[in-house]
């Protein structure tokens, strides 16, 4: 079946929703909300905690056939535009449009899209295909096909996982295609009509990461698998007709785009036992016509919001590299500056002096003295000083340490953790990471010299 003639049937009352685990969690809805794509109308936005319209997205008329929806690695909202043939991004605090990343060929039915390592992925229900950009560059590539025996009718579910592949839904193959980004092969999670899976539409990891969930659009189910193994844990649902996405409510229910007994729409469900709950958005609500996708979304700052001085303390911080040489290791700190918070952030505009010298001598396992030198030109000027830390937890590599010694331990993972200037020194602490052979990377939380 083409795209064109199967529009209608995929799109007429139906939403796909789906929760980046890249975004931010946020604890309540109030501090959320919901973007859907309408088909034949926009992308709407929605108050999270009641479902109410708030406002389009863009009413310029850039957004047609609007599908996935979702925050990407630079802190911007990436939309498809199906029928503009276009991937477009937005301020994700603002929602003011930004740009146009990229154009894909007329027809080319660009449905979905996700992240891994620096890049996009965007999948082609025409052609079954994906297409690689790179984020910085925009450069384009496309990746070898599947074949449409493995691969066919890739549909706005996209994902990126943990894992680091790429996992497809396919529309008209009625199974889940993971992609390998590195080896650039494809392999089945879940196949053809497995447990009568028809028409994989949208995918959604649970909190944990180690369950995948998947609706058959034409099978009216919802499929819980295992992951990354594969194999079905669970039929959590069969009684929603043609759901299709799915998100993460911050109240802990599972968002579920389909027609159930409460109507057709966004429904709130029990993730475990399936149960509705309640219509959080009808179709119909604001002007939705045709609903593909749903994403939730922090709100952001924003441009109607000031930073509260009050709110904002004198904290730094800054990071040191070195070697330990017995039970020394003497560290290079630098600073960082130039960049702001958030969606401003750029890297480019990152600069990093030098800070100073750090020293740690460690006593034993769980105790050291650390001393700083942060003076002369090539500096920032703290001035110099010591004093002993702590472990804040004891852990199995420290327990081990401690059992032989410093001396004794096979490698040096005892050093990593929180360490702390104890009680006295309580709102200050350091995180040491180290590759197990004597590199020590430090991060030093503390704050600004007193004016």
């Amino acid at each position: 079946m083409s795209r064109k003639s199967n529009v209608w049937a995929r799109c007429s009352v139906l939403l796909s929703l789906s929760f980046s685990l890249h975004a931010v969690q946020a604890a309540t809805c109030d501090d959320v909300r919901v973007l859907v794509s309408g088909y034949y109308s926009n992308v709407h936005v929605y108050d999270a905690c009641t479902g109410a319209f708030l406002r389009n997205l863009d009413d310029s008329g850039r957004i047609q056939g609007a599908q996935a929806v979702k925050i990407g690695p630079d802190g911007k909202l990436w939309v498809v535009s199906e029928e503009a043939d276009t991937l477009l991004r937005y301020d994700a605090a603002t929602l003011d449009f930004v740009d146009t990343f990229a154009r894909v060929p007329l027809d080319w039915g660009l449905t979905g899209v996700a992240f891994s390592g620096g890049s996009a992925y965007l999948s082609s229900y025409a052609t079954s295909a994906l297409r690689k950009y790179d984020i910085a560059t925009g450069v384009a590539e496309n990746l070898p096909l599947a074949g449409i025996t493995v691969l066919k009718g890739p549909d706005n579910g996209l994902m990126d996982a943990p894992d680091g592949k790429i996992y497809v839904p396919g529309y008209d193959s009625n199974n889940v295609v993971r992609f390998d980004p590195q080896s650039r092969q494809y392999s089945q999670f879940a196949g053809a009509r497995d447990n009568g899976l028809r028409s994989a539409r949208g995918l959604l990891l649970n909190s944990a990461g180690n369950k995948l969930y998947v609706t058959g659009e034409r099978s009216n189910q919802i499929l819980r698998y295992n992951f990354p193994g594969g194999g079905l844990d669970k039929v959590i649902s069969a009684s929603i007709s043609t759901p299709t996405g799915m998100a993460w409510h911050p109240d802990g229910s599972l968002l579920v785009a389909g027609n159930g007994a409460r109507g057709a729409g966004v429904l709130k469900i029990d993730g475990e036992s399936g149960e509705e709950k309640s219509l959080l958005i009808p179709v119909g609500s604001g002007g939705l016509s045709g609903p593909t996708y749903v994403a939730v979304i922090p709100k952001g700052q924003g441009g109607s919001e000031t930073p509260n001085p009050a709110a904002i303390g004198s904290q730094y911080w800054l990071t040191a590299l070195g070697r330990l040489a017995g039970t020394r290791v003497e560290l290079e700190a630098n600073t960082a500056l130039g960049a702001a918070f958030g969606s401003a952030f750029n890297p480019a505009a990152v600069q990093k002096p030098r800070w100073g010298t750090i020293q740690i001598n460690f006593r034993s396992c769980v105790e050291a003295e650390l001393s700083w030198q942060s003076t002369g030109e090539n500096s920032a000027r703290f001035g110099s000083g010591s004093y002993r830390i702590e472990r804040m937890l004891t852990t199995p590599t420290v327990t081990a340490c401690q059992s032989t010694g410093i001396a004794g331990a096979p490698n040096t993972n005892w050093i990593q953790g929180a360490w702390y200037g104890g009680p006295a020194r309580d709102g200050e602490g350091f995180m040491l990471d180290t590759d197990g052979a004597g590199l020590v990377f430090l991060t030093w939380f503390t704050y600004r010299p007193a004016q």
